[in-house]
């Protein structure tokens, strides 16, 4: 067996009924890594479900987390805000830590982990830091180097101390939450990576690694994948 990883999914308007979505890069990642990609829609009921059902978490991309869940108003144009999402996984991330499932989130997966937390975030890095991290170039190529921390869990499973990747984001990580600490900075000093101190597999990264086809991106869902299947006790297992 293989195993189950949910992946969370943005809610879009559509004419007359909205609906679930997801990039396909994530569930092929996944696949290619040895899981099963169950999508976890923001549900209004809030039970241990998915934890009983999942093996990890895998927090995706998507818009902006509303800055009242940490403690600021907006003060600048934010993306495609939806609170019902952001509760719906911080709810996710509480569970995750009470019953130690692994976890690995992606850009806005990133944020809102340090936001469930306790941490804090720029609400836009071109007005609060004077930097852009919205590269012009395709999802697919990299952009910038990121510098990765010495003794860290990115560090070992990455075996590198500089990465090149992608860049997508216009807000990042300004305060790290309680537990959590920095794995990897860009040249301008701008959070790329957070992971738990101590405790299950916490990982999360600012760049989209599902969307690139080297060997880091590879090593990061292996890695994932890897942990929720022993804890599943599922091994072996083949990808």
């Amino acid at each position: 067996m293989r195993p189950v990883i949910g992946i969370t999914c943005r809610r879009v308007p559509g004419a007359g009924v909205d609906e679930y979505r997801l990039a396909v890069p994530y569930i092929t990642a996944v696949e290619k890594a040895g899981g099963i990609p169950l999508l976890l829609p923001a549900l209004t009921v809030r039970e241990r479900l998915p934890a009983a059902v999942c093996h990890g978490f895998l927090f995706s991309g998507g818009g902006d987390p509303d800055p009242r869940f940490y403690g600021e108003e907006g003060l600048f144009p934010l993306d495609s805000v939806d609170r019902h999402r952001d509760a719906w996984e911080i709810f996710l991330v509480e569970q995750a830590l009470r019953y130690a499932v692994p976890v690995f989130g992606i850009c806005r997966g990133l944020q809102i982990i340090n936001v469930a937390l306790g941490g804090s975030l720029y609400q836009d890095l071109p007005a609060q830091l004077r930097v852009s991290h919205r590269q012009d170039a395709p999802a697919e190529k990299v952009s910038h180097r990121v510098w990765v921390e010495e003794g860290t869990l990115l560090a070992r499973i990455l075996k590198r101390k500089r990465i090149w990747t992608n860049s997508l984001h216009h807000q990042a990580v300004k305060k790290p939450a309680p537990g959590l600490i920095i794995a990897a900075r860009s040249g301008d000093g701008v959070v790329e990576a957070l992971e738990a101190k101590k405790g299950p597999f916490l990982l999360a990264v600012q760049w989209h690694p599902e969307r690139l086809h080297s060997p880091g991106a590879r090593r990061l869902f292996r890695a994932f994948i890897t942990c929720a299947a022993e804890r599943a006790g599922l091994f072996p297992f083949s990808p």
